[in-house]
């Protein structure tokens, strides 16, 4: 018997037009969703303006909402009314979360009142990022005292939805140490069609103006302080010591945008391509690249990573940011010891006594093709959504959230 058709809706915090990890996710989903399912999709997302749009089995609530403080990209989803009315026009089977903030409190209501399911994706690492921003700018003592309560907060909340999805181990080890129930773990994974390696690197150092002998090293993503962008710099100072040129590209946008604007009009060996849209273009600057560097350290995953191995280039990342789960096929595994940029330098130069060949691309493309699709990812958790649809409810006394906790959510916001 074929499973009933539902309607999902996400509603997403996280949403930005410059792209990243989360945004990746919801269109790779609904991709997924309408070439492989009779499913039908509803995205509710902050925006600059008030706008429905509908496209077959699609639709796409924008709620005006104002943007987040020190934030160019993102804006916070905080219109009640309208989120809750966007629900019961479309009346989905099931909702889905993607942050703690006032967003989850309000789809714990819709989910209450139409006695549906919701799920929680545990998309960002809240708990470490908060605790390194107390420790740097309010002191150890500050976030001793806050971080229980940012953790009592978590548990109050994803202990409310019919489950919690994490994307690695470390991250349910996590969350079930301090309380959290129903934790579901799913990988994500990476468009291998899109991502694939291609013979762009004599092209893309032209369009650069490298020389043939230069090290390519390649960050893609936001352009946030969290990102550790610094410490790639000071990585870069280190490696001109290097007998061999070594060249920084980022591609990205975010609220570090002028300092690295400034960093690579200065800076002969560092390049900024503030966006790139197009997979395609985005395939052809990994396949370039002789490294991709991370220097994250509160990441839960970390797609960019995959999409850099799917194209056959080895990733260097920080031992427990996040990254490593993604890294567990490669072979010798070489990791930053920490996030500084004499951490990340060494990582580099033990990275290049390998001396990589193509079949060392090829083979770590080939585990990306076997362990790390998006096909596995959606197909996990469409059956999530199918067993939770039918059998499982929010209750009123499990979604009921008080005003002040639903107050507590602006605590998170980082």
């Amino acid at each position: 018997m074929k499973p009933k058709p539902l309607k999902i809706c996400d509603i997403v915090q996280f949403y930005s037009t410059m792209s990243g990890g989360v945004r990746r996710y919801i269109h790779e989903k609904i991709a997924y969703l309408l070439a492989n399912t009779a499913h039908s999709h509803v995205l509710i997302i902050p925006s600059y303006r008030d706008a429905i749009t509908r496209e077959g089995r699609t639709s796409v609530y924008e709620i005006k909402s104002p943007r987040l403080i020190g934030s160019i990209s993102y804006r916070m989803l905080i219109g009640k009314n309208k989120i809750l009315a966007a629900i019961s026009e479309e009346n989905p089977d099931l909702l889905e979360v993607g942050d703690p903030y006032r967003a989850a409190w309000i789809g714990l209501e819709a989910a209450r009142v139409h006695s549906i399911p919701i799920i929680a994706f545990y998309h960002s690492d809240y708990p470490r990022a908060l605790d390194r921003t107390l420790r740097k700018y309010a002191g150890t003592s500050i976030e001793s005292m806050v971080s229980p309560m940012i953790t009592k907060y978590l548990v109050r909340l994803y202990n409310r939805m019919s489950a919690t999805v994490v994307s690695s181990k470390r991250c349910e080890e996590f969350l079930n140490k301090v309380g959290i129930e129903n934790l579901k773990r799913i990988a994500l994974g990476t468009n291998l069609e899109s991502f694939t390696p291609r013979n762009s690197r004599n092209r893309i150092f032209k369009e650069l103006g490298l020389t043939e002998n230069t090290r390519l090293l390649l960050f893609v993503g936001r352009l946030a302080r969290e990102k550790n962008i610094r410490s790639l710099f000071e990585m870069m100072e280190r490696l001109k010591e290097h007998p061999e040129p070594h060249h920084l590209l980022l591609i990205g946008d975010g609220e570090s945008r002028n300092e690295i604007r400034q960093k690579s009009n200065e800076e002969k060996n560092i390049s900024w391509v503030h966006f790139c849209e197009s997979p395609d273009r985005l395939a052809d600057f990994y396949s370039a690249a002789d490294l991709f560097v991370h220097a994250g350290d509160c990441e839960t995953f970390g797609l960019v990573s995959l999409e850099a191995q799917a194209c056959g280039t080895r990733v260097l990342a920080v031992k427990g940011g996040g990254l490593d789960e993604g890294l567990q096929y490669e072979q010798p595994l070489i990791m930053a010891d920490n996030t500084s940029g004499e951490a990340l330098a060494s990582a580099v130069s033990k990275i290049w006594q390998l001396e990589e060949s193509e079949v060392d691309r090829g083979l770590r493309r080939q585990q990306m093709e076997e362990n790390f699709s998006w096909e596995v990812t959606f197909s996990k958790l469409t059956s999530l959504y199918s067993e939770l649809v039918g059998r499982d409810s929010v209750s009123p006394d499990k979604a009921q959230s008080s005003t002040n906790e639903s107050e507590d959510s602006t605590l998170l916001t980082q």
